[in-house]
């Protein structure tokens, strides 16, 4: 049995490329059978890999006994002579507090403090087993999940490691009895208290009696094959994306175009992929992706509201995600001179200059010449009012009016920078120029206002 366990836990790090050596491990160490039994390998190991070890360990505040496996932990550190650092934290006030799940806010607050031992070549290292990868692939598959879903709980990501995924909970109890290692049950596990809890003690006993004894084992090895599946369509999905979308500081834009040229299913992928390059991935579901997907179908304007607020809209050229905070106001008053706006990222020339000296060959999008003498107000830049309206040759426009028969994006309409004077929009900056502003056989001095965009 041991050997049996040792052969599989080191192909499995090796295969995975795991562990270097000179790397710390920090090992997350509860006191259950699992990471008791991690840590007895890897302070058996630790001279044949080249790594140190230091040991972290949660006190939740939930079961009265947790004090019991702290106490545990502690003691086998001591006498293994490996550093144990211990943190207490009241789960039950901080789900309250950040309006999440107990699960959720455990994990949360074990990953945290993991991460603030580690030093610049260490790696947090955790007891996930090949149970826990059956019970997270069928709450992903109940609840709805794509391939990278049903690939599981990864043996690495990022400076996360997870070697014990080669092994069951059977192995790893059986060995834990073979080689002595102390460890405590925490008796909420074996309470149908919890989503996981209740596919651990009904679900997957349910299946192995009635449908496949070796239901574990083979989600195990199909996990791997999802990663290998998913891995490739990560590249496509890169591939696509890179063709049909066009991002800028506030929005990314999925061209109609393109889209429609891609299977149904890369046009999923891809809509995730923007989902993922704006906002954390976590809560959005394949319906949200499906509800975005439909917007093509729409009229313009039209728009889904997704997790952390995000939005997708139908925009003339195609699928439009945005932050909603992101549709930011702003209000600076102009000053003659050199003038940085941070808020519209541009940089703001203005001069007075006689009418003489006024180039016409100068003039384009982003440099005009206004009539000085037909300001009534101090010049600033903003973004648009629902009041807002221009005067143009053929008669007075509102803003939004003028934005729809341009068909400039609902996207781009509230972070549009203006040029106003007091009331009266003189300038939409690279668009349209207010006619009672015009230069004129009567101008005797101009305002040349030059604009420069700058990137981050």
């Amino acid at each position: 049995m041991e050997r049996q366990v040792h052969e599989k836990i080191k192909a499995f790090i090796l295969k995975h490329h795991l562990i270097s050596r000179g790397d710390e491990l920090v090992l997350g160490v509860s006191g259950g059978a699992d990471s008791m039994m991690l840590l007895y390998y890897f302070f058996t190991h630790k001279e044949e890999y080249g790594i140190t070890l230091k040991v972290a360990h949660i006190h939740h505040g939930i079961r009265k006994a947790a004090s019991l496996d702290a106490q545990l932990v502690e003691s086998v550190c001591k006498e293994y002579h490996i550093p144990f650092f211990r943190h207490d934290c009241d789960i039950k006030k901080l789900a309250k507090e950040r309006k999440i799940s107990e699960e959720e806010a455990g994990r949360e607050e074990r990953y945290n403090f993991f991460i603030s031992l580690l030093n610049t070549n260490g790696k947090i290292v955790t007891a996930h087993n090949m149970n826990d990868q059956a019970e997270t692939m069928l709450m992903r598959f109940v609840r709805g999940t794509d391939i990278k879903g049903l690939a599981g709980i990864l043996p690495k990501r990022d400076r996360i490691i997870r070697p014990l995924l080669c092994l069951t909970r059977d192995e790893i109890e059986a060995y834990c009895k073979e080689q002595a290692i102390s460890y405590r049950d925490d008796e909420t596990n074996f309470k149908p208290i919890y989503t996981r809890n209740k596919v651990r003690l009904e679900c997957i006993p349910y299946i192995k009696e009635h449908l496949n004894p070796a239901i574990v084992t083979v989600l195990g090895k199909h996990s791997n094959l999802y990663r290998e599946e998913d891995e490739f369509l990560v590249a496509h999905t890169k591939e696509l994306f890179n063709q049909s979308a066009t991002q800028d500081e506030t929005s990314i834009l999925l061209d109609e175009k393109m889209m429609r040229s891609f299977h149904v299913y890369m046009q999923k992928r891809v809509i995730l992929m923007a989902i993922e390059s704006l906002i954390n991935r976590k809560n959005i579901t394949s319906k949200h992706v499906e509800s975005c997907l439909e917007l093509l179908s729409l009229q313009t304007g039209k728009e889904v509201h997704l997790p952390y607020g995000l939005i997708a809209r139908r925009d003339y050229q195609g699928i439009r995600l945005m932050k909603a905070s992101q549709e930011a106001t702003y209000c600076t008053q102009l000053q003659e001179g050199m003038q940085f706006i941070k808020e519209a990222k541009l940089e703001v020339e203005i001069r007075r200059i006689d009418k003489e000296r006024i180039s016409q060959n100068n003039e384009n999008i982003y440099t005009k010449y206004i009539d000085y003498g037909k300001i009534k107000n101090e010049l600033q830049i903003r973004t648009r009012r629902a009041s807002d309206f221009i005067s143009l040759p053929g008669g007075s426009k509102k803003l939004k009016k003028l934005f729809t028969d341009d068909k400039i994006s609902r996207a781009k309409r509230d972070t549009l920078p203006l040029i106003v004077d007091g009331n009266e929009v003189v300038w939409i900056i690279g668009n349209r120029l207010n006619s009672n502003y015009y230069i004129t056989d009567d101008t005797e001095e101009a305002l040349e206002i030059k604009i420069r965009t700058l990137r981050e």
